[in-house]
């Protein structure tokens, strides 16, 4: 059997699923406007562990076996629908702060050596978000029910695992690196209140959706 194919078709179902807008877009979107230049590639590495992390139970069966318990696939889906209300409500907030408050406090490029947890604080923020976010569980097991072959060999497995955490991790970097340019960023500063009001209405509204669905 010819396996690149397949790999092929995994790399561009997974390309457009991440290139549609969601909470990670969002919240890597908000970090990089908001934050130091690393602060949403930082995010997005966090973003390219949990995507990694969910292919790898998606392979072993778990994630199939997460969407049957449906108190513990219950239980996450809260759990990912309260964390984006409670990201979006705290950008909701800085919206409605004074420009000029807050444009005091834009870090510089380079932070001091006592603030770079701020840089694992980004990577667990992107981690969370995504691992809280049960799609990602039904869109993995989906994914691989319909494209994995029938026993692989083992490298295939590995080959998988490294093209999802390259792609994932490179598309939201492209994301938090274009959201970070200084063109970008000046155009932030004038437009900083409306834009988090935007980015937190949708987060919050994701959220709900999150909570709604069943």
């Amino acid at each position: 059997m010819h396996y690149l194919p397949i790999l092929l078709q995994i790399a561009v179902v997974y390309l457009f699923a991440a290139a549609s807008p969601g909470p990670n877009f969002f919240m890597i979107t908000q970090l990089s406007l908001a934050g130091r230049r690393g602060l949403g590639a930082a995010s997005a590495l966090g973003v390219g562990t949990a995507s990694t992390i969910w292919a790898a139970l998606a392979m072993l069966g778990v994630a199939a076996v997460l969407q049957k318990i449906d108190w513990l696939y219950g239980g996450i889906r809260i759990a990912g629908a309260l964390y984006l209300v409670y990201f979006g409500i705290k950008l909701l907030r800085s919206g409605a702060r004074r420009d000029d408050a807050v444009q005091t406090r834009l870090p510089a490029d380079t932070p001091p050596a006592a603030d770079r947890r701020a840089y694992f604080r980004a990577w667990r923020t992107g981690l969370v978000t995504c691992l809280t976010n049960p799609k990602s569980c039904v869109f993995w097991t989906s994914v691989f029910a319909a494209m994995f072959p029938q026993h692989p060999p083992l490298w295939f497995y590995g080959v998988v695992l490294v093209l999802i955490s390259a792609l994932s991790a490179g598309w939201y970097s492209s994301v938090a690196f274009m959201f970070a340019a200084e063109r970008t960023q000046r155009g932030y500063r004038r437009l900083r209140r409306p834009v988090d009001a935007l980015c937190g209405a949708a987060l919050v509204g994701l959220g709900v959706k999150l909570a709604a669905d069943r």
